[in-house]
Order: structure tokens, then C-alpha cells, then sequence
């Protein structure tokens, strides 16, 4: 029987991927073990990244990290992460993953720990984890930060990026089947995610604590093609810097204004007042499409985010094409994060309006917390594309160097992925130059 950390590679994987996920990702396979085999294994993978930025902004590879220090950053993304797999016999199994990489500030110790759960197979084709585990919303959801496992430098930023859901707290319960010639896989989900987050513009972190989350999955799986599609839901729950908790309250202050003459006005502030709420409720939906053939592999993948309230809303897509040959690979890859709302104009008239009930002066200050507001929202859109290309040479059996060079483009008031961000559009070519190994 096969050993828990090399289980069958799943047919749509390259050889590479593959070996990565019979070292790494077995915790998603029944558990088999043979006969005398030790029931503790380790196992770890890890990337020396650098990156170069000619940009105005700094580089961030996604919003749970601080981002590049420079313009030449080997910060977003290196990464080491440890594993250990303990498997006492075929039903049971418990799997730990460290992941050591830069974080967001003010990251708790425990965000290093992205799986921490035991698995329970009832029966073969049945399989049950309780404790922490990633969120299966997506085609690299269990080797996101495994980079030997993936073709590029990294996941694409605009569909990656923005996703600060990486690991859950709860169970998930998946069963596989064989029907029309396919292999099938459903999952439910059920828990809690907690992350930090980073303001990029800023330079501060804020807390954010998805609850009642809700995650269904369903795979198919034929020959040398998969197709997923995933639908989360939560109720989102955030720790707004001070800063913005204050800016609320003044607009608040301005909604409840009890003069009907200002209706537009005080309209107008209770919807900034909404969107500037740290209350709401999300709702992701993905469909993802895989080809692993010889020698060309192809990855597709489509979001869409549907939020309360909020300016971070919207569609988040990306494919990729790419050729092999022998130990080198080529690939093209484009993305796009397209937000579902206009940026909010800065209200007009505010000033004038309040001047005759509050004063000049306090009507030029409601009108620039207003402007404020308004600003602060805009802070929070992903709206940006970007084309690359780039090659994959694998010079070792559990090594690869990739060579990516992207060309991104970010719209006004879209910068949420980049630090030091404006309401600017910006320009920028990214070369990344990595080095993935699992050992």
C-alpha cells in the first residue's frame, strides 16, 4: 500500500506538481500505510524569491503581508514551511504545516500554523478533517505557498492577491465518487477564519474575523483535465484602525442630521456610513479549469465577490499557457481584478449646504470628512490587469528556478494590491527571479 506522504498523483498534475503534492499535500488522500512503515514523516518545501519593482509603488505578492521593502525585495516571496504527517494506521492521520514567510504587521505567532487538523476516513472514498485547514475555494488552495508545485513565480496577484482567507478553523467533510468516465470529489466546509490583514496605503494592519463561514466545493477530474467550482460565504467582521472608526462616527454624525432640507446630504452620508461599516457579509463564487497534457498545460480561473458593503467587490480572473521541453517550461499568464463600483466622487456641495446650520468652519470640516470618506473607501479597489511571461527550468528532481517578468497596469483609485499605493493609476514591470525546492 502506499505510504500517506505518496499517495497516486491525481492524473491533471505535471510531474513536478506532482511531487510536491505526494510530499505535501497527502493529507487530501485516503491515508494508507505499509506495514512497518514509521508512522511520523516531515517533509518541507520552500522559496528564495526576488523581485524588482520600477514602479512608484512597492511590490506585494497579497494583502497578508507587509509587502517589498524596496524597489529590489526578496521579502514577498521567500517562504519556508515544515509538515509533519502522522498516520497510525489507514483510518487515521494528523497533519501539522508550519509556513514561515512575511506577514502582516502584527501577525499573532499562531498564523504560521496553516494546517493543524486530524483526518478520519469512515470509508475509503470518504474523508473527514476537524481542526485547521485551507479553504477549498480554489484550484491552488492547499499549495498556494508551495511554489515547486506551481508553474509561475507565484499565484497570479490579481486573483490570489486579495483572497485574506487562507486557512479555517472547523471541520470539512469530503466524499469521492467515479461516474461517466470521471473522478469526482465534493467537500463541505464549516468554521471560522481569523487573519491579519494589511492597509498597504498605510502601513497598518486590521483584524479580520469571517464567521458562520461556509464553503462548498465539487471537482471533476478526467484524463488530463480538471474542473472545480467552489461557492464560500461568511459573515465578516474587521477591526478598523482608529482612524476609520472615527471617520465613521462623524459621518454617522452627519446622516442623523434632523433637518429636512439636507435629505440629499444626510443621504449621502448614511450610505458612505454603510460602506465605512466593519460589518458585513461576503459571498465568493470561482470556477476553476486545469490541463496538464504533453507537452502543453493550461489554468484558468474566475471569481466573483459579492460584499454588503465595501468598494472591494467584484471579478477577479487569469489564464495561463504554457509548452514544455524536457526540464524547461515556458508560460504566458494574464490577470484582472475588475471591481463591481465606480470610485466615489468626493461629495459636492457639502460645504456650502452646512455653512448656514453649522458655521463655515465646521461646515469646511464636515465637507472634508466627506472628501475623506470618500477616499478611504477608494483605498479598498483592486482594480488593475496585467500580462506576463515567463520560463521554468527544473535542474534538480526537487528544485526549479522560474525566470517572470509582468507587465501591470493599475487603474485610479485601484491600487489596493500595491504598498505605498495613491489614487493614481500606476505602471509597473515586476521581474521575479525564484528558486522552489521541496526536501
Amino acid at each position: 500500500m502506499h505510504d500517506v506522504l505518496n499517495p497516486p498523483a491525481p492524473r491533471h498534475r505535471n510531474k513536478a506538481a506532482a511531487l510536491a503534492l505526494a510530499l505535501l499535500c497527502a493529507a487530501t488522500a485516503p491515508a494508507q500505510a505499509d506495514e512497518g512503515a514509521a508512522p511520523l514523516r516531515l517533509s518541507g518545501f520552500g522559496s528564495l524569491g526576488l523581485s524588482h519593482s520600477d514602479g512608484d509603488w512597492l511590490f506585494a505578492r497579497e494583502q497578508t503581508q507587509v509587502g517589498a521593502a524596496g524597489r529590489l525585495s526578496a521579502l514577498p516571496d521567500s517562504r519556508l514551511g515544515l509538515q509533519a504527517n502522522w498516520s497510525p494506521s489507514e483510518r487515521w492521520e494528523g497533519v501539522a504545516q508550519l509556513v514561515l514567510r512575511q506577514r502582516a504587521k502584527d501577525s499573532p505567532v499562531s498564523e504560521s500554523l496553516e494546517w493543524a487538523f486530524i483526518g478520519y476516513h469512515p470509508a475509503p472514498n470518504w474523508h473527514l478533517r476537524l481542526g485547521r485547514t485551507s479553504p477549498d475555494v480554489f484550484l491552488q488552495a492547499d499549495v498556494r505557498n508551495v511554489g515547486y508545485a506551481l508553474p509561475w513565480a507565484r499565484p497570479n496577484v490579481e486573483f490570489y492577491g486579495w483572497m485574506p482567507v487562507n486557512t479555517m478553523d472547523g471541520a470539512d467533510l469530503s466524499v469521492d465518487w467515479q461516474a461517466a468516465q470521471a473522478d469526482w470529489r465534493a467537500k463541505l466546509s464549516l468554521g471560522r477564519s481569523r487573519s491579519t490583514v494589511q492597509d498597504l496605503r498605510n502601513d497598518v494592519s486590521v483584524r479580520l474575523d469571517a464567521r458562520k463561514l461556509l464553503v462548498l466545493s465539487l471537482s471533476r477530474e478526467s484524463e488530463n483535465l480538471l474542473l472545480k467550482a467552489s461557492y464560500l460565504r461568511a459573515d465578516l467582521h474587521i477591526s478598523s484602525p482608529e482612524i476609520l472608526r472615527q471617520l465613521q462616527q462623524g459621518i454617522e454624525a452627519l446622516a442623523t442630521l434632523p433637518v429636512p432640507a439636507l435629505a440629499p446630504l444626510t443621504a449621502q452620508a448614511q450610505a458612505l456610513a454603510q460602506d465605512l461599516d466593519s460589518h458585513s457579509t461576503a459571498q465568493y463564487f470561482s470556477l476553476g479549469l486545469q490541463y496538464n497534457g504533453s507537452p502543453w498545460q493550461a489554468t484558468a480561473e474566475l471569481s466573483r465577490v459579492q460584499l454588503a458593503s465595501g468598494m472591494s467587490g467584484g471579478w477577479r480572473a487569469y489564464a495561463s499557457l504554457g509548452r514544455r521541453w524536457r526540464h524547461l517550461t515556458g508560460y504566458l499568464i494574464a490577470g484582472r481584478a475588475l471591481p463591481d463600483r465606480a470610485a466615489l466622487p468626493a461629495p459636492q456641495d457639502w460645504e456650502a449646504q452646512l455653512a448656514p446650520l453649522l458655521g463655515p468652519q465646521a461646515a469646511a470640516g464636515a465637507a472634508a470628512l466627506g472628501a475623506g470618506a470618500a477616499g478611504a473607501l477608494n483605498a479598498f479597489r483592486f482594480d488593475q490587469a496585467s500580462v506576463g511571461l515567463g520560463l521554468r527550468y527544473d535542474f534538480h528532481q526537487r528544485m526549479a528556478l522560474k525566470l517572470q517578468l509582468d507587465q501591470v497596469h493599475t487603474y485610479a483609485n485601484g491600487g489596493l494590491g500595491w504598498r505605498h499605493n495613491s489614487a493614481e493609476p500606476g505602471h509597473a514591470r515586476v521581474f521575479s527571479a525564484v528558486l522552489d525546492f521541496v526536501f
